[in-house]
């Protein structure tokens, strides 16, 4: 595996970090382990510990003797035996010394070698923890087995204690061994931890010189005029953040070439379209004043012929008429001017075209039975920076569109929504309509590219390069109501006043 100079780097800056405290642990290492297990094993403790395990069996030793006194309490007492002379009821005997000793959990009382009382306390239940101390007292005839309770931890206590001498009269024979291995193991565990270190290090250097690396390789795929380049972001840190600002440089880039390169194609095609509508335009008049000196001029009696004539006349007319209105179609779209930006609020826009859509039903439907629209405008300021009148030719042109789509059909509806959202201002125009074919979608905004049998495919061209000039963007999707959609996205004015 070959190393870039910036892994050489890393791992270099690793390997010292590592190696530096280990070699001054291992020169003083040794003699400090050495000294403070002998300062900790040593035998002034060990004896220590000697001396807890007595006192915890002399305690024991102590509760025997007293269980034995309390047995010897119980059982000679001169009550019992009176009550045992006499074969008298020993439950009020026996419940008093249970509760005169709290350590005592049962008294059995037994006669020529059967159980004629016993009595228990619910320290002998399933829940004892305690273990039992039975002693018997033997009365001639009777017998009395008195059960005495122990604190159960004094036992785990001194077993533990036991156990700690034990070991520690091991670690002190242990000593030299002790110390040795210990600085082995650590002298292995800091190996291990170098070697762990190195190992991630590369892991981890070659992640990140990786993305930096691809960052290299995309800065001259973009010097080169590649513009559809994206590095994958990667973990969040700083190499996250250089990515993710040059990707969102490279796609402003992006954005601004197809921009530039777009109005750069539509300003061809207006050239085109200037040119063209000259060309078509000069001769138009000349072949209609030829076409109706000719049906004027003739005084022959071929009646057959006269209709004939006048027939040619009314369709060269009807042509002209036709190639009149796409000659005022290209010039319009020759003399477009350019976006003339100023401050706006979008919501008052919204509501003075509302005015305007009357008008445009009627010219689309003229008596007939319109569809339905809807303008659904956000509640509050929309600050836009935009050309009123080029916006509303756009938002014309969109709302025509849907209108002509629909036509033919019982019932239509056209909806045109404004909304604020985060730092855009979006409008959208859809319809309920045919839509456009999925193969057409990107073809849409070319000049002259048209669907309809009597259009000139310049509308849509004309609003996306005023979109364009608004430094908006446009696209095409599918319609919530099912058929098209078109939704233009403008900047929000920066420093408006929310």
């Amino acid at each position: 595996m070959r190393l870039s100079r910036f892994e050489q780097k890393i791992l270099g800056a690793i390997f010292l970090v590592a190696v530096a405290p280990m070699i001054a642990a291992l020169v003083l290492n040794r003699s400090a382990i050495t000294n403070a297990y002998r300062t900790g094993v040593n035998d002034h403790i060990g004896e220590q510990l000697d001396r807890s395990v007595g006192a915890y069996r002399s305690m024991l030793e102590q509760l025997r003797r007293d269980a034995e006194r309390t047995a010897d309490a119980i059982a000679y007492h001169r009550d019992l035996a009176e009550l045992l002379a006499a074969d008298a009821d020993l439950v009020g005997y026996l419940d008093r010394a249970l509760e005169r000793y709290p350590h005592v959990a049962a008294i059995r009382v037994f006669d020529d070698g059967v159980e004629i009382e016993r009595r228990l306390d619910e320290r002998l239940g399933p829940a004892a923890h305690d273990p039992p101390l039975i002693i018997e007292r033997d009365l001639g005839e009777q017998r009395v087995e008195v059960v005495v309770t122990a604190p159960e931890q004094i036992f785990v206590d001194l077993q533990a204690a036991g156990d700690e001498a034990t070991l520690y009269r091991r670690l002190q024979e242990g000593t030299e061994l002790v110390s040795s291995t210990y600085l082995w193991v650590y002298m292995g565990m800091l190996g291990v931890i170098i070697a762990i270190a190195l190992i991630l290090g590369v892991i981890f250097s070659r992640r990140v010189t990786k993305r930096v690396t691809a960052l290299a390789v995309a800065t001259r795929r973009v010097g080169k005029g590649d513009l559809n380049v994206t590095v994958p972001s990667g973990a969040r840190d700083e190499v996250h953040e250089l990515t993710e600002a040059f990707n969102a440089m490279v796609k402003d880039l992006r954005e601004s070439r197809a921009r530039i390169e777009y109005l750069q194609r539509i300003g061809a095609w207006q050239d085109f379209a200037r040119r063209l509508a000259h060309e078509i335009k000069n001769p138009l008049t000349p072949i209609q004043l030829a076409a109706q000196e000719m049906h004027r001029t003739y005084k022959g009696g071929d009646s057959g012929y006269a209709d004939k004539l006048e027939q040619a006349r009314a369709i060269i007319e009807e042509e002209i008429a036709t190639l009149r209105r796409l000659v005022s179609e290209f010039s319009s779209f020759a003399k477009l001017p350019e976006a003339d930006l100023s401050d706006s609020d979008l919501r008052d826009f919204m509501l003075e075209f509302r005015t305007s859509l009357p008008a445009i039903v009627e010219d689309v439907f003229g008596d007939g039975d319109p569809p339905a629209i809807e303008l659904d405008v956000q509640e509050g300021e929309m600050p836009v920076r935009i050309d009123s009148m080029m916006l509303r030719r756009c938002l014309d042109n969109l709302v025509r569109n849907a209108l002509q789509a629909l036509r033919g059909r019982e019932r239509g509806r056209v909806r045109v929504i404004a909304r604020r959202i985060a730092d855009e201002v979006v409008l959208r125009v859809e319809d309920d309509g045919p839509g456009v074919p999925t193969n057409q979608h990107d073809r849409v905004f070319d000049p002259y590219f048209t669907t309809k049998s009597d259009g000139t495919g310049l509308g849509l061209a004309i609003v996306k390069k005023v979109v364009l000039e608004h430094q908006g963007e446009i696209h095409y999707e599918a319609s919530t109501l099912g058929g098209a959609a078109f939704v233009i996205r403008l900047p929000h004015r920066v420093g408006a006043e929310e």
